[in-house]
C-alpha cells in the first residue's frame, strides 16, 4: 500500500497529501476552506473536496489522521472510475 502521506489528494495539481498539509500550514489561519482549497488544487473543481476538505480541518486542529485521508482518497478515486 501507498504511504498515505505520498498518495495524490489532487489530481489536477498533481500534490500529494504531504504537500497539501505543507500548504495549508503555511497559508493565513483565517483563510477559508474555499481559498485554501485553491492554493492546493489551482483549479475551481469539486473532484477532491471530501479528502481535501476534512484534511483542511485536521490541520487547523493540528491532528492529522493519515489513515482517513487515505481511505477518503480512495474511495474518491473509486467514484472517479465508475
Amino acid at each position: 500500500m501507498q504511504d498515505a502521506e505520498e498518495k495524490i489528494i489532487c489530481e489536477c495539481a498533481n500534490r500529494t497529501v504531504k504537500e497539501a498539509v505543507e500548504i495549508f500550514q503555511k497559508a493565513d489561519p483565517a483563510l477559508s476552506y474555499r481559498k485554501a482549497k485553491k492554493l492546493v488544487t489551482l483549479c475551481d473543481k469539486t473532484c477532491c473536496m471530501s479528502p481535501l476538505m476534512t484534511l483542511f480541518k485536521m490541520v487547523k486542529e493540528q491532528d492529522i489522521d493519515y489513515r482517513k485521508i487515505s481511505i477518503l482518497i480512495d474511495e474518491k478515486d473509486k467514484w472517479l472510475t465508475m
